[in-house]
């Protein structure tokens, strides 16, 4: 008697194994050896057996989930991954921004389990990884497991999608530091300045060489003093320096807002730029290492933090904001065009402001985190109260400084 879906093979051996083909509950089992997984010798006796396996599937026991899963959580994200890439089911941007995720956070953590193996406990401890990130990267990492986890039910590698019982985070709510630490403001930025000259970061086997600290130092100092998005700091090239002009001109291939973006060098990296010949500004700081690398920063500049909560890189760009309009009395809008924001509504039309009103709201920015005073009416001189002779020689200064910056000496 046939039966559907069971046939005889003969092996290599001249043994004849029973292999059963089969799909239930939408999920296809191709090719199981019954002879080999249960000890059927005929083909009725595997029709049999493949009842009572149905029955315990019904159950939620599945006997071949230990069969099927040699394949670890790495090896099916890797041939998805590839796979959706070279189907063109995610974009260049997508596909770099969901590898990159991966790589840092699942990866090494549980990346190496079989996929049957993976339980809640191991879904919380990438939560726990995660814990200090916004609520979108909790999200993300329920997103990318989600839909790779519901293609192995469909293969038959997994009963049940655990992803489902994480959390969903609300995505977009703004930090309170307050919250995290009881300084002020300027107190936090002005510790986190001060202790940028003494930090030393060391790797498993020592302290790393001077190039690397100096490198690991004048990224702190971008980070810190430009509030710029340190994710793009480390896109940033020599091309994208103008000495000249003492700026950088971040391409708006690497911008959040798609446009070019302009901000003034911090004279704490002048130096440091120039010494640059080519490519990348910071070639060899690891993104996937900032977290810890400035979590040891924070740590070293002793900023009463309490217990349980952290200062994110990010918080630099909200602690800039709050300082130039609170203690340097910059207008808001300019303050948020300092970090790159778009103007909202309808005054986005109207309202543009030029790059000199940035230098200057980013170098009274400065000076108040230096604890450099302004310059007062009664501390200024004025020029036409002093002899004519050296009044002669400033105006003749001022012009040789011109020519210099327009390279004619």
């Amino acid at each position: 008697m046939a039966y559907n879906g069971i046939s005889k093979k003969i092996m290599n051996d001249g043994s004849v194994n029973i292999l059963v083909r089969f799909k239930y509950k939408n999920i296809s089992y191709n090719n199981k050896n019954f002879t080999k997984l249960f000890g059927c010798k005929t083909e009725k006796q595997a029709n049999d057996k493949l009842q009572e396996i149905k029955v315990e599937i019904s159950k939620g026991n599945n006997p071949f989930l230990e069969d099927q899963t040699k394949e670890t959580l790495n090896e099916l994200w890797d041939e998805r991954y590839e796979r959706k890439v070279r189907n063109g089911e995610w974009n260049e941007i997508t596909a770099r921004g969901y590898k990159y995720f991966y790589n840092a956070h699942i990866r090494e953590l549980i990346g190496w389990k079989k996929i049957s193996k993976i339980d809640y406990n191991d879904l919380e401890k990438v939560g726990d990884k995660l814990a200090y990130r916004q609520g979108g990267s909790k999200n993300q990492f329920k997103r990318m497991m989600n839909s790779l986890f519901d293609d192995c039910i469909k293969k038959g590698l997994i009963a049940k999608n655990i992803i489902l019982d994480l959390k969903t985070h609300q995505e977009g709510k703004t930090k309170n530091i307050e919250q995290i630490s009881n300084e002020d403001f300027l107190s936090i930025v002005r510790k986190m300045y001060e202790g940028i000259p003494y930090f030393t970061i060391q790797n498993n086997w020592g302290i790393k060489t001077e190039e690397e600290i100096t490198e690991y130092r004048m990224f702190l100092y971008m980070v810190l003093l430009t509030a710029h998005r340190y994710g793009e700091i480390l896109k940033l090239k020599k091309e994208n320096v103008v000495l000249i002009e003492n700026k950088i001109i971040s391409p708006k291939t690497i911008t959040k807002t798609k446009e070019d973006y302009h901000f003034p060098i911090p004279m704490e990296c002048r130096e440091y730029i120039e010494s640059i010949e080519s490519g990348l500004l910071f070639p060899t700081i690891n993104k996937s290492a900032i977290w810890h690398v400035y979590q040891r920063y924070i740590r070293d500049c002793e900023i009463n933090i309490y217990e349980g909560k952290k200062l994110s890189i990010h918080d630099t760009r909200r602690l800039m904001l709050s300082i130039m309009i609170m203690d340097c009395g910059i207008d808001s809008r300019l303050a948020d065009s300092c970090l790159n924001h778009k103007q909202k509504g309808v005054i986005k039309h109207y309202l543009h402001f030029q790059y000199k009103d940035i230098v200057g709201a980013y170098e009274k920015y400065w000076k108040k985190i230096k604890g450099v005073e302004e310059d007062t009416d009664e501390d200024k001189i004025v020029i036409e109260d002093l002899s004519e002779d050296l009044q002669q020689t400033i105006k003749n200064l001022i012009k040789m400084e011109n020519m210099k910056k327009q390279g004619l000496l």
